[in-house]
């Protein structure tokens, strides 16, 4: 494989040479272009959410030596060097040994350069990078992109209002966010537009006022790498990720099925819920992966991105949570419809209650994407600013973003999400069948035993809040065939996920009829949502009368008017309201 083993390393718990209580490495730390085999810990690059605020969901990858506690193995490209990493549109290996532009164009198979005119994604974030305009600049000279500048207008930096006094500079690690953010959009999406909003500071208010200034300011995509606590939002805070029409992405979050990698925090955060705003059922809530590429950087295969191991081990032994794609059903928020409709809904046991999340895409810090962020690292230990290899799904969000963005947008969908559904088990999609974001991992409740006794809450859907019998709800944190908690409907296999679609119609009947002799037509039709089905039929019968609007797919129509050819327009409405057209000729005799 071409970046890390699967399995992790034996960990030690003696801390020699690491500071868990400060974060930091050792000074003897083996340099990475020495190494054949690397070793590398995940550092949360902002702080944890406190109450009201959100917390970004960038983690970055930090070479350790090997018996550091925690330390995972992984490769490099066979014969790859770091001090020696391609530059330029080929590059395959970043600066420090992450993923490239043109190893996301390849590992979800689409052109960053073929489409995306007109398209505009706004981010937010909190907080101001005087460094995001040069830094980007620096990002696309190493890989050849278009250049993209404030100066050329591919990219405005506003404040929550839309101002130019920019908020204070960043001292708490948002500003590596908002470079995270701001590539990966760019990578993925060259011919796209960038506004990026910095929030006065990371409070749940504030950022919402943000994505609804991204609104005014006519984006049509919105990335959110944000999130915290779904409890306490006012009901204008929800509001504002609730706008028809945009696609508005949410990271799923970093500490696992219902956040509970914070058991092994110094400091727990609120568990046993899942992160808002992924948790609201008007946004694309993103998951994450583990992405294992080949030599040609195609894609071998996904894995739900999950380091703390099967029975949550590596955590419970270092006291420190390694990281996980979050999710869980929501304790306060209703799943719309085309979610709760999916075929294997029952398994997730969640009823009527929305789950993350929609899709997915690459989150592992170990198969991070490398960016260039020169401000401020944010954290206690800070290996060098400049370039750096960054995950978590603070990643997975802008390049589900910029795909929409690259496939048209919203297509005029009330709620985009939408759109993935009706692609559900189709050829571009990548089904993630192995892992789990649960304290067992996706192992299974026979292997894993009830973690849900530990008297700490939920921390795995193999068994539900109380009792000792296993739950049939393991798709809410375990991998599986369709749809499944941790990864959604699956991550992208090109654009197609994103494309319009909706329900189609075939019409029978007569092609000739005489003018004052009564024609019938039927209308057959297909929907690709789930248990999504027509329930409106509007006929124009191309004469200037008044359409015919039937519940069933069957009109009749008398023509008036003999010597002319005619074309019927069956505008089709199912009950999610998308619509579907199709024409049929006519031609009325004397």
């Amino acid at each position: 494989m071409r970046y890390h083993s699967v399995v992790l390393a034996l960990l030690t718990v003696v801390f020699g040479g690491w500071n868990v209580a400060a974060g930091q490495a050792s000074e003897n730390v083996i340099p990475a272009s020495a190494q054949v085999t690397h070793f590398a810990i995940g550092q949360r690059v902002c702080q944890l959410a406190k109450h009201r605020h959100a917390t970004c969901f960038a983690m970055r990858r930090v070479e350790v030596s090997e018996g550091t506690p925690g330390a995972v193995p992984y490769k490099l490209p066979a014969g790859a060097d770091l001090s020696a990493a391609v530059t330029g549109a080929a590059a395959t290996i970043g600066p420090t040994g992450g993923l490239t532009p043109s190893d996301l164009t390849t590992a979800y198979a689409f052109s960053s350069t073929a489409t995306g005119t007109g398209q505009t994604v706004a981010i937010i974030d909190a907080y101001n990078d005087p460094n995001i305009n040069s830094d980007l600049q620096t990002f696309d000279s190493k890989y050849g992109l278009a250049t993209c500048s404030e100066a050329n207008g591919c990219l405005k930096v506003v404040n929550q209002t839309g101002g130019s006094t920019l908020p204070p500079n960043d001292t708490t690690g948002w500003s590596v966010e908002e470079s995270l953010d701001v590539e990966t959009v760019h990578s993925v999406c060259q011919n796209c537009k960038i506004i990026l909003i910095e929030a006065t500071n990371s409070s749940v208010a504030n950022l919402a006022a943000a994505v609804n200034e991204a609104v005014a300011l006519k984006a049509t995509v919105i990335s959110n790498s944000y999130g915290g606590a779904e409890a306490g939002m006012t009901a204008s805070e929800e509001a504002a990720y609730n706008h028809a029409g945009v696609v508005i992405t949410a990271s799923a979050g970093d500490d696992g099925y219902y956040d509970f990698d914070h058991l092994g925090a110094a400091v727990p955060s609120p568990y046993n819920q899942p992160n808002a705003p992924a948790s609201l059922n008007t946004v694309v809530a993103v998951g994450g992966t583990s992405l294992f590429l080949g030599q040609t950087a195609t894609r071998e295969s996904e894995t739900v991105w999950n380091d703390n191991g099967t029975a949550d081990y590596y955590e419970s032994l270092l006291g420190f949570p390694l990281g996980a794609t979050g999710g869980g059903c929501s304790r306060l928020f209703a799943a719309q419809l085309w979610q709760s409709n999916v075929s294997d809904w029952a398994n997730t046991a969640c009823g009527t209650k929305r789950l993350v999340s929609d899709i997915a895409a690459d989150a592992d810090y170990l198969t991070g994407f490398d960016v260039y962020a020169s401000y401020n690292c944010g954290s206690t230990y800070c290996p060098v600013l400049g370039w750096q290899t960054i995950g978590g799904t603070s990643l997975s969000s802008p390049i589900i973003a910029a795909m929409y963005a690259l496939a048209g947008g919203a297509h005029g969908v009330k709620y985009p999400a939408l759109t993935l559904y009706g692609h559900l088990g189709s050829a571009s999609l990548y089904n993630v069948t192995t892992g789990g974001n649960g304290w067992c991992s996706g192992e299974g409740a026979a292997a894993c035993g009830d973690p849900n006794t530990f008297g700490e809450g939920i921390l795995d859907c193999d068994y539900p809040a109380t009792g000792t019998t296993p739950s049939v709800g393991d798709l809410a944190c375990d991998a599986g065939v369709g749809y499944n908690g941790p990864t959604g409907v699956g991550t992208p296999k090109g654009l197609g996920a994103f494309a319009q679609t909706g329900p189609t119609a075939t019409i029978a009947g007569p092609t000739s009829v005489a003018s004052g002799a009564t024609g019938t037509w039927t209308a057959t039709t297909t929907d690709p949502f789930p248990k999504g089905k027509v329930t409106s039929y509007s006929w124009n019968w191309g004469d200037g009368t008044a359409a015919t609007v039937t519940t069933t797919g069957s009109a009749k129509h008398v023509y008036a008017t003999g010597g002319l050819s005619r074309t019927i327009t069956l505008t089709v409405t199912d009950n999610y309201g998308v619509t579907g057209t199709k024409t049929f000729t006519v031609t009325v005799t004397t």
